[in-house]
């Protein structure tokens, strides 16, 4: 299998950067709803809502965004851990060390963010599980697809399980109902923390906003088995893509994704009309056969509908098509971290901080909106200061971390760009 040479600025790394802002793009557009009310609630009572608009504006996100870009976030994380160990063509100790000191860096900002500014963060579990993707580094391919597939299965298995209990505990009366017990005790804590946090992020001072943020995320972090393994999943298919050279060649293969995209398509639209239909039908008081279905759905749906979106993507911007926005996504996705956490910050002052008294009150429709004008800046802002600096503002500070040293920052006219 042909190695990837170590990355130096090209149209292939574009492509990379192009595929890191898309996925910004999608994430913002998800966590939205999560800005504005409690993510205890997006997650754990997901909903439609009342009005035509509002069920049509959620039904589109859950369609076409939900669990598809998070995905594709993870998998060039996966394809960055390759770079960065192959950096130097060989894999060497000293790149493994400074990948765990980028690793718990990135831990910390993660930390950081969850405490400070929002408790729906992800990175917290990219760090978690980039230290357990270092142990894949020499697998063969084979172990990695085996490995693939059991974190695939382990949220679709242990929902399945649960949704099963009623069956199995139904020759145990008493048992069953200390279940039904305890699955309304839960719905009740939800609500009551839900009620609580609008309390404290339309009224409450900073620190209440902080002690709430923590209060959500410990809430949360009992769902880590259901929500997170799907990261791994794609962390290793990102390995392996980095094996592979795929980026480097892409227009080698016009024909294989070509007929990615059309095989993909129908098999995500119905996975992910399977997705909606779960939604609709969830029991928020249990994890019963719908909340087994949607999980199925939402994770292999989001997968598959990701390949569309990605070969997609690919054989647009290998054909010069809407140069223009690619070279926003590419912008974007090389400050990928900034331009993730700069979402958060922007909510908070917009949403959470009392000074607006918006939290709760935007509807779905309006979010979008907002999206489209909050990634419409970040992408001026970002051609902006790439244009002056070599990183972004945290790409810089994770990389002064990572090495020990003070990185210099302005581009020079005798310094070529880091892509």
């Amino acid at each position: 299998m042909e190695t990837l040479a170590p990355l130096s600025p090209s149209r292939r790394i574009d492509l990379v950067d192009s595929l890191r802002g898309f996925a910004i793009f999608g994430i913002l557009l998800v966590n939205m709803s999560a800005f504005f009310k409690p993510s205890v609630e997006f997650i754990m009572l997901p909903s439609f809502g009342n009005s035509t608009v509002e069920i049509l504006s959620n039904g589109f996100i859950y369609f076409f965004f939900t669990g598809k870009f998070f995905v594709l976030f993870s998998l060039l994380f996966g394809f960055g851990f390759y770079v960065f160990l192959h950096k130097d063509k060989e894999v060497s100790k000293q790149n493994i060390s400074l990948f765990r000191k980028r690793l718990f860096w990135l831990l910390i900002i993660a930390i950081l963010h969850i405490a400070l500014i929002w408790e729906g963060d992800i990175l917290f579990y990219y760090a978690l599980f980039g230290f357990l993707l270092i142990l894949f580094r020499k697998s063969s391919t084979k172990k990695i697809i085996i490995w693939m597939l059991v974190f695939l299965l382990i949220p679709i298995v242990f929902v399945g399980l649960i949704s099963m209990m009623p069956q199995i505990l139904a020759s145990n009366p008493e048992a069953l109902q200390a279940m039904e017990k305890g699955s309304m005790e839960q719905l009740a804590a939800t609500q009551d923390l839900v009620q609580r946090a609008y309390q404290a992020y339309n009224s409450g001072s900073y620190s209440e906003v902080i002690r709430m943020n923590i209060e959500q995320w410990l809430f949360l972090l009992s769902g880590i088995i259901i929500f997170y393994p799907t990261c791994m999943v794609m962390f290793l298919m990102g390995l392996l893509i980095g094996r592979s050279g795929f980026f480097a060649r892409t227009n080698e293969y016009e024909q294989q994704l070509k007929k990615v995209f059309w095989v993909s398509l129908p098999f995500g639209i119905l996975l992910n009309l399977g997705l909606l239909l779960a939604l609709s039908n969830a029991n928020p008081a249990s994890l019963d056969f719908w909340a087994f279905i949607g999980r199925a759905t939402g994770i292999l749906g989001g997968i598959v509908m990701m390949f569309t979106y990605v070969s997609g993507f690919i054989l647009l911007y290998n054909r010069g098509k809407f140069a223009g926005l690619f070279s926003g996504f590419s912008a974007v996705g090389r400050m990928a971290l900034t331009n993730y956490i700069s979402h958060s910050v922007i909510a908070l002052l917009l949403f959470r901080s009392g000074f607006f008294g918006l939290f709760g009150e935007l509807e779905v429709w309006q979010g979008i909106l907002l999206v489209l004008a909050i990634f419409s800046f970040q992408i001026s802002f970002s051609k902006w200061w790439l244009s002056k600096y070599r990183f972004g503002p945290l790409e810089w500070l994770w990389r002064t971390l990572t090495y020990g040293k003070v990185e210099a920052l302005k581009v020079r006219a005798s310094t070529e760009p880091i892509v």
